[in-house]
């Protein structure tokens, strides 16, 4: 509703704020060496006002820059085009779905088809990204220690009491711990990940 109302220089300030605020959490998934490879959609703001990549289940662990992995998975909207090639993708694939994201703005360089090209690919990461002309205007430093004014912070300090949601209190499911049999493992041998 924020950004339905503001006008066109709010909306520009807004967005290149939440995506800087992305642009930091994908360098911080990578520097731990994970591939986040998903659609950036499921983000929240936490309560300073500074959006946060809150869904990680396809992520996926590699050591390096250079390492690939090749299972299919993602929305087919946001997944970069080597993921279709079956020649492997590594973490420039991130940067393509946030390209997904934002096209309107920067088009033209996170959604380069080859991945070897395009922006944040290479090993200075997102360090590429964060010198694009159009975040010139976001210190880098202040936004990671969240000194940076956000463009909307919650007033109410006590914003969960607003929320009254039934299913939130019921217990959380969780698939039980039992050991899987070594045939059934055996079975999956060639997927990518084997647990020890």
């Amino acid at each position: 509703m924020l950004f339905l109302s503001q006008n066109q220089d709010q909306k520009k300030t807004s967005l290149r704020f939440y995506t800087a605020c992305i642009v930091l959490g994908l360098e911080a998934l990578h520097k731990m060496g994970i591939i986040h490879r998903s659609k950036l959609e499921k983000l929240m703001l936490d309560q300073g006002g500074y959006l946060k990549i809150i869904d990680f289940g396809l992520s996926k662990d590699r050591s390096g820059y250079t390492d690939r992995t090749n299972a299919m998975c993602g929305t087919k909207t946001y997944m970069a085009p080597e993921m279709f090639m079956d020649i492997g993708y590594g973490m420039a694939a991130d940067w393509w779905a946030l390209g997904i994201s934002i096209y309107a703005m920067l088009m033209y360089e996170l959604l380069e088809k080859d991945p070897d090209y395009r922006l944040g690919s290479g090993e200075a990461g997102a360090e590429v990204i964060k010198v694009h002309p159009f975040f010139r205007d976001i210190d880098w430093e202040q936004l990671l220690h969240r000194k940076t004014k956000p463009p909307y912070v919650f007033n109410n300090q006590d914003h969960l009491e607003s929320f009254n949601n039934p299913e939130c209190q019921a217990p959380a499911l969780t698939t039980p711990a039992v050991k899987v049999p070594s045939e059934l493992q055996e079975a999956f041998r060639e997927f990518d990940h084997m647990p020890d």
